[in-house]
């Protein structure tokens, strides 16, 4: 990804973040749970399967989580062993998941942004940000950061594929909305974090795969 091509994104993102957040949220939320509630079991089945497999890759072992010392072993190897600089891909992959978990979550206890399962319930005036109450994790989408930061570097590096790659964040992204877990806004600004991240990190020794997108 270029500088212009990111820049045009965040231009397009965090402005579209803000309208929806005061706007179009909570009305894009009531229609999805009023006419989709029927994709339900499909996506939570996905989901708590995606997640069980998450969770045995972050098991620790000498201390961190598997799939980081897996990826740090391929970045060494590649990097230093086998002098290969593409190896930086493993190291730009670790990073970004590693920093879009931690920032999702930083993010989530300094906004405390109501969920839309209140809206449905409830109720609640206004757009829910720094709510006092339970159930305010709503902003951004701890799921939707997992999984992006997962494959969009690989999607950023592999181009040709893609699509392919991109097909389980997006149905995981899509389902937090089915499910009535999060708003639009809260999906999109964690994949704009994504996306952020990776180029942040793809710069650290700019491969030309993550450039040239």
């Amino acid at each position: 990804m270029t500088l212009r091509q990111f820049l045009l994104f965040t231009a397009i993102s965090l402005p579209a973040c803000a309208l929806l957040i005061l706007f179009l949220d909570q009305p894009l939320a009531g229609f999805i749970h009023g006419h989709f509630t029927w994709a339900t079991p499909f996506f939570a089945a996905l989901t708590a399967t995606a997640d069980r497999i998450h969770e045995a890759l972050m098991t620790h072992l000498l201390g961190l989580p598997i799939i980081f010392l897996a990826l740090g072993l391929a970045f060494a190897i590649g990097r230093y062993a086998l002098k290969r600089r593409g190896a930086t891909l493993f190291l730009v992959l670790l990073l970004t998941h590693e920093f879009s978990m931690v920032l999702a979550n930083v993010l989530k206890g300094a906004v405390h942004r109501l969920r839309p399962e209140v809206q449905f319930g409830a109720g609640y005036t206004g757009t829910g940000l720094w709510a006092e109450t339970p159930h305010n994790d709503s902003f951004p989408s701890y799921h939707t950061a997992v999984y992006f930061s997962l494959f969009w570097p690989l999607a950023v590096a592999f181009p040709k594929y893609r699509v392919p790659l991109l097909v389980l964040p997006a149905f995981i992204a899509l389902g937090r909305l089915v499910l009535g877990a999060h708003y639009l806004s809260d999906v999109w600004f964690s994949l704009w974090l994504v996306v952020a991240l990776t180029f942040l990190f793809g710069r650290l020794d700019k491969p030309r795969q993550l450039e040239q997108v």
